[in-house]
Order: structure tokens, then sequence, then C-alpha cells
């Protein structure tokens, strides 16, 4: 038996209870190291929509001739100030600043030996300062002080773990700040890639570079992120101007799909851009502009810090934002983490909406289109009757109505439909996914219960929610549904009877 699913709970309480060490070990042996069988998905893989527009991207530059690079993501606080020059400090407010932790030293005072020596009376404590030392002169990787503790002092796991608890200095650690920030752009990067390419090649340059950017927004919201991808061009050659800035942007957006758009100059031009060169970049999005990136012509100043003579042509696009537009999602946060902010389909909604039980066998499956047709003859028949619909063998059944109205109640053929995330059922055609009506699911379960050997009355009055009429909404699309503010509305009456007896007792009868 290999099947396994972790009490989380009962882990948990351990955990509170005993040490992280026995609790760990303890539980790393419920996973078999033999055994189980190997399953694979049997359809194709669901590739990320982000990751396609990506290679969408980089495939179309690359057919255009451009060379891609991988641009440093750690960049100097002092790179910013070369940029931007006295814009820079209003700058690195939305910039992340990276951060050491301190490796301290650490003595063995009288009352720490006494904690030792309780954990073990072999540790020898000069092998243990001696590793202590090698850790604070990084002679040893943090990844690597718990072995070396094991191996030198040849004690336990759990016993190398207890002696670093002892160390406060170890545990009460303050990061740092250094002057490495994380890339908030990809020109933070392209000034010291262009200088130093330079130094070999000669212009021009056709290069871009697509990986991950960070900024510190004040926000997370449906169109910002505090990090992203971009997707930045950049064309280092003597001959370039505004012309041939706008050429080139449009010649990229038409190669890789778009054909109509929108640049405005900016008002307020950033610093490392020459004054008044610099554009956005504007795309339909569900009958409105949005902006998917920037493009223009890098300042002389900037340039001549980095030690290039040459101009630069610069385009940055936002790929989460492009792949907004191409796959028509307002939410930004859905392209790059759809697991977290996910959106259900309402056809994915309705996919998961199944019978709670149903026939399987084929008599049952018979019984089941045989209940179906009657119900819908005899739906409008005012009672009281008893009429016989079936019989076999084995089984006699009977729809019945005990009092003076139609067999079927006003709501037994309500239809069920996903729409806009909620579930919800009416007797008139609606726009939506159609999952299919009350009746359908009802004599399913009436079928099942009659093959599974049921017999006396079978009576489903008043729905009040999906269970009364054997649908099943898994509990995750219902916590999904309450989630976005869905409803879920199956309701109304039904007043369906079916009594089933043996055919013996029936003969005897007659």
């Amino acid at each position: 038996m290999t099947n396994v699913k972790l009490d989380i709970q009962r882990i948990l309480r351990d955990l509170d209870k005993e040490e992280f060490t026995t609790v760990w070990g303890n539980y790393s042996e419920i996973i078999p190291r033999k055994g189980g069988k190997l399953k694979l998905p049997e359809t194709e893989g669901k590739p990320s929509i982000l990751l396609e527009v990506l290679f969408k991207v980089r495939k179309a530059l690359l057919n255009l001739g451009f060379e891609e690079v991988v641009n440093p993501i750690f960049i100097d606080s002092s790179e910013v100030y070369r940029q931007y020059g006295p814009e820079a400090p209003i700058i690195l407010d939305r910039i992340y600043f990276l951060a050491d932790l301190p490796r301290p030293d650490i003595g063995l005072d009288k009352k720490t030996v006494e904690k030792i020596k309780a954990i073990s009376q072999n540790i020898n404590l000069r092998v243990l300062q001696a590793v202590l030392r090698e850790y604070k002169e990084r002679k040893i990787s943090s990844d690597d002080l718990v072995g070396e503790l094991k191996k030198r002092l040849h004690i336990e796991d759990h016993e190398a773990l207890k002696i670093l608890e002892l160390f406060e200095p170890l545990i009460k650690l303050t990061p740092i700040p250094s002057s490495l920030t994380l890339r908030s752009h990809m020109t933070g990067a392209w000034f010291s890639t262009i200088s130093e390419i330079l130094e070999w090649r000669d212009p021009p340059l056709y290069l871009f570079s697509i990986d991950w950017v960070f900024r510190r927004e004040q926000r997370v919201d449906e169109s910002h992120l505090k990090y992203y991808h971009s997707a930045s061009i950049v064309v280092v050659d003597e001959d370039l101007s505004d012309d041939i800035a706008h050429s080139l942007t449009r010649i990229v957006l038409e190669k890789i799909g778009f054909k109509k758009f929108k640049t405005v100059l900016k008002d307020d031009t950033a610093r490392y851009y020459a004054k008044g060169r610099e554009w956005e970049v504007y795309l339909d999005f569900m009958g409105e502009e949005y902006e998917v990136g920037t493009y223009g012509l890098y300042s002389p100043i900037s340039l001549a810090k980095y030690g290039i003579p040459y101009p630069v042509y610069n385009f940055g696009i936002g790929l989460e934002r492009l792949a907004q537009v191409i796959v028509g999602e307002r939410d930004i946060r859905r392209i790059l983490f759809p697991y977290k902010y996910f959106k259900l389909s309402d056809q994915e909604i309705a996919e998961r909406i199944k019978p709670l039980r149903r026939p399987e066998t084929s008599k049952g499956k018979h019984i089941e289109r045989v209940l179906l047709e009657k119900i819908w003859e005899l739906k409008d028949k005012i009672g009281p009757f008893k009429e016989k619909i079936y019989e076999d063998e084995d089984v006699t059944i009977f729809l019945w109505e005990p009092d003076p109205k139609p067999y079927a109640g006003k709501a037994t053929f309500n239809k069920i439909y996903v729409k806009d995330g909620g579930i919800i059922s009416s007797i008139e055609d609606i726009s939506g996914v159609y999952i299919g009506r009350y009746v359908d699911f009802i004599v399913k379960m009436i079928a099942s219960s009659i093959e599974r050997g049921f017999r006396g009355v079978i009576r489903v009055k008043w729905a009040n929610g999906p269970s009364d009429i054997n649908v099943h909404i898994p509990s995750k699309i219902v916590k999904y549904i309450n989630t976005i503010g869905g409803r879920i509305d199956i309701k109304g009456p039904v007043f369906v009877d079916v009594i089933v007896e043996d055919s013996t007792k029936e003969k005897l009868k007659t």
C-alpha cells in the first residue's frame, strides 16, 4: 500500500510537543521508499500564459536578428546616480536593497559550556570553537555548518541543532544593508553591459534581454506588480534618430503581432533618456488604451559616464501587460500567479459538477431512460394516481401522485447553468454553460437506488439545495464561488414520487 495523505493537524500538534528532529525523522518514514505505480498525465501539459508570450516575443526578436544577452540582476546603487543624475534619490525609493547577515563572534562562557555538556558529555569544546571560528571567517558555508558540527564533533543531527540554539547571536541576526540593489528596470544593467561589449566589438549592436525586474510598488492590484518580466531591446549605432526609433518600435511590434498601436511623447522624460526623447506605447485593451512599454534614445550624459560614444535606442515591454492584452485578462496578477489569483471559467466550473449517484449497470441505465421519458409524459397528469411505467422479472416501478395536482412540480424541469462564476437555474433558456435539468439528476439517483436493491417509496419534494436533486458541487468550487461573490441558486418545488416493488409482489396482487 503506497497511498499517503498527510495528517497535517497531527504533524503540527506533534511538532508543538516534541523536538523538531524527532518529528522530522518520524514523519519522514511515512513516505514509502519502494513500491507504488508511476503515473504520468495522459494529456498534453498546460503551458504558462506568461511564458507562451515570453517565447513568442523572444522568437520574434531572434527572427529580426537581435542577439540575446543576460543582464546582471544585482546593480550597485552608484549605477543609479550615474544614470539618473540628481533624480537618483527619488528613483532609489522604488528599489529593493539587498542586505547581508553578519557572522558574529561566538564565545563559550561557563553557562553555555554547562548547557553543551548537558546535551552531550563527549563534545570537544576546542573543536567546537574551531568550527564556529571557521564559520565566522566564511571558511564554512551556511549550508555546511550543521554537517560540519556532526562530522567533527561526532554527534547526531538533533544534538547539532540543539547546540546552535544555545547561541543567541546566531538566532537573533539583524541584516546589514548593502549598496547592492535588485534591478528595477533593465536599463539599470544595459549601460554597463553595452560598455563592456564595446570593449571588444564595434557597432552596430542589436541586443535584447528578457528577464525579471523588481519594483517596490506601493500596491499590488489588477495592473501593478512588485516584480515582473521585461523584454528590453537596445540598438547601438552611429546612425540613430527619432525617426529610426519610431521605425524600430513599429517593426518590433508588428513582428510580435501588433499592427495597431499608439505612441505618446512623455511629458516628464526619465533622466537616463535624452530630454524629450521618450515615448510610451499603448495597445487597445478591451476598448481602452493600455500602456505596455516605453522607448526612446538614451541621454548623452548617461552614455558618457559609461564611456559609450554612440547613440543608443531602447524599447522596454512589460510582458505581463502584453499577455493581458493577448489573452484578454483584466487582472495582471492572474497572468503571473494563476494559482494564487486564479479565475475559473464557467466551463471549468461546469466540468466539475457531477451527480452524487448514478446507475452503473446497463439495466440501471435503461431504468434511468424509462423514468426520464415517463416523467415527461405524465408531468401534467392530475392525481391521485399510481401508474406502472416499468416491469421486469425483478422489479416493478410506478409513478405515484397522491394529491389532486399535476404530477411534476414546477421546478422539476428547471435547467441548471454556470454563468459569470455562479450556478443558477431557470425554466427558461439563458446564456451560460448548460449542465442539465433537475430531473436529469433525479432519475440517476432513483435508478441507482433501484439497481442497488431499494424497494419502497422514493419522494423528491422541495429542492433546498444541490444535494436534494442529486447534484454534487465540490467543496473547493463552493469556496471559490463564495470567494468571488457568486451564488448557487438551486431550489424549488419538485414533488416527484416513485414507488418501487418486487415483481413477485406485483404478480401476487394480480
